[in-house]
């Protein structure tokens, strides 16, 4: 087949903004999915009872809706083709904190910062003044966020020329722990920060992570929370749809063999049942890129050290574990200003959570696991049958075990674990209430998907060396790779991981080229 513009290699959500935005400006797409579904991180199954849908990996939707083709070129035509978002109108995520009081974190800032106050009215102050900072810098972050990153040097040269933007250099270069040490004075606000500033997989003590809080929870109050109405695989299923409405082609169970290369650039890509895919414009790969470069492309047409730069990428050893639970009825909290909430983050201390950390890095289980709760049935009933919920618990864990155990050995205790911890702030999480559950763990991750290598979701590891202008490689960060015509999207590339649609750079980056922007 050689009927289109440009071939896509991976359905993921990222995979298949790329080919939407491509297909909106009027090119000829094909989108090659090895599994028999579309979503990459962004997928629905009913894997604990009938009727029951649980977002296996990605679940939350904020950085998205900041995401300007998204917003323009996207956004209506997908809502034509199914895609419904609800949003969190009042209390976004509560925190329930280990003795029994909490902080709710509303969309109005007054009411999250009086929330705030009860524990600490310096920190409810500092914790709007950030928030106020947010809204000067937002454009510029958007900027930043969506378009192929400049060069570390830029951002620096442009802050070093004032002592407030050195103030600001220093505090970038903080570790997560470090930053919320400094601004917070509350041990429960302290940890209330530090895990929202953890969510893209970080360590609490690597520097560099400064910036984190910056940009997590101010997003949440200038942009909302939102999930589409049916799960979060109601994403890509749309925009499947907005594809083939558009003429293009989206095929699952098609594996990708090999990227097929001749005069230096690649023409496109051959499938393991032998069909080859061929494209005028070019190839996009949505796939990791030990996957792409090591095992899907003939090392003839890669330089050595190339092939060493991609040998060097670094995964992270850090997993996820996850439980899914169906639920009979609603959980309700001990302190029941908590209740009613569909997300919930129970980090409950700073220490506690290097603990943790401490634990994953030495190999070892987790003996009080930090959550993530996400009850969306309370948004959305259409996810559980009528007066039925759904409830998911994920935490960070080592990808493998110093034991050597393997994970399917320890995974339905260590779920117990989880659960007991969530039992410690809600009442009725007992075997009358719960209907069955499917424990994931790293291994069940890879599993689902290749490019969550470890059972690591984020694309590989987010550190100084792997990000901005250096993810994923330094001089390859600007979406293509050293074979003409090959390109790259996915969370491996800059912004990195999360719901947010980046795979439109990658397709502007490609209409720049061809002369259609």
């Amino acid at each position: 087949m050689s009927d289109c513009d440009v071939i896509i290699a991976g359905g993921s959500h990222n995979g298949l903004a790329c080919a939407s935005l491509l297909a909106v400006k009027g090119l000829k797409v094909l989108v090659l999915e090895r599994n028999p579904w579309v979503g990459g991180g962004a997928v629905t199954q009913e894997i604990v009872a009938p009727g029951f849908k649980h977002d296996l990996f990605s679940s939350s939707h904020i950085f998205i809706h900041m995401n300007p083709d998204f917003n323009q070129h996207l956004r209506g035509e997908l809502e034509t083709h199914g895609l419904k978002y609800l949003w969190a109108e009042d209390k976004i995520t509560g925190h329930p904190f280990d003795d029994g009081s909490g902080v709710v974190l509303y969309k109005d800032v007054d009411i999250t910062c009086d929330s705030i106050a009860r524990h600490s009215k310096a920190d409810a102050a500092t914790y709007r003044r950030i928030v106020d900072e947010f809204g000067e810098i937002r454009d510029g972050f958007i900027r930043g966020v969506f378009s192929p990153p400049n060069q570390p040097s830029l951002q620096a040269a442009a802050m070093e020329k004032s002592a407030e933007g050195m103030r600001r250099l220093r505090e970038f270069n903080l570790s997560a722990r470090a930053f919320v040490e400094e601004k917070f004075e509350s041990e429960a606000i302290r940890a209330m920060i530090l895990g929202w500033s953890l969510a893209p997989h970080t360590r609490p003590d690597q520097e560099g992570m400064g910036a984190g809080f910056y940009v997590m929870v101010p997003s949440v109050h200038h942009y909302g929370q939102a999930i589409p109405q049916g799960g979060s695989q109601q994403l890509p299923l749309s925009m499947v749809r907005l594809i083939e409405a558009r003429g293009g082609m989206v095929l699952t169970g098609a594996e990708v063999e090999q990227f097929i290369i001749a005069d230096g650039q690649c023409k496109g890509i051959r499938t393991s049942d032998g069909n080859e895919y061929l494209a005028r414009h070019g190839v996009v790969t949505a796939l990791d890129p030990k996957q792409t470069f090591l095992r899907l492309i003939d090392e003839k047409h890669l330089s050595g050290e190339f092939l060493r730069t991609v040998n060097n990428f670094k995964y992270s050893d850090h997993g996820i574990s996850r439980i899914h639970l169906a639920l009979k009825e609603q959980p309700r909290f001990r302190n029941e200003t908590l209740d009613g909430i569909p997300f919930h983050r129970f980090f409950g201390s700073v220490d506690k959570i290097r603990h943790q950390f401490a634990e994953v890095e030495l190999g070892e289980l987790p003996t009080e696991p930090c959550l993530i709760y996400v009850n969306w049935t309370v948004r959305d009933p259409s996810r559980a049958p009528q007066g039925k919920h759904t409830l998911s618990l994920d935490t960070v864990v080592p990808s493998k075990l110093r034991s050597g155990q393997r994970w399917d050995d320890v995974k339905e205790a260590f779920g117990e674990t989880m659960l007991n911890e969530v039992r410690k702030h809600v009442v009725n999480l007992d075997a009358g209430n719960i209907i069955g559950s499917v424990v994931h763990t790293p291994e069940d991750l890879f599993r689902f998907n290749r490019s969550f290598v470890n059972g690591c979701p984020t694309g590989g590891e987010r550190t100084l060396a792997q990000w901005g202008a250096f993810r994923p490689f330094a001089g390859y960060s600007q979406y293509k790779s050293p074979v003409r015509k090959l390109y790259m999207t996915g969370p491996h590339c800059h912004p990195g991981n999360g719901i947010s649609a980046m795979g439109t750079i990658a397709a502007n980056v490609i209409l720049r080229d061809i002369g259609a922007a």
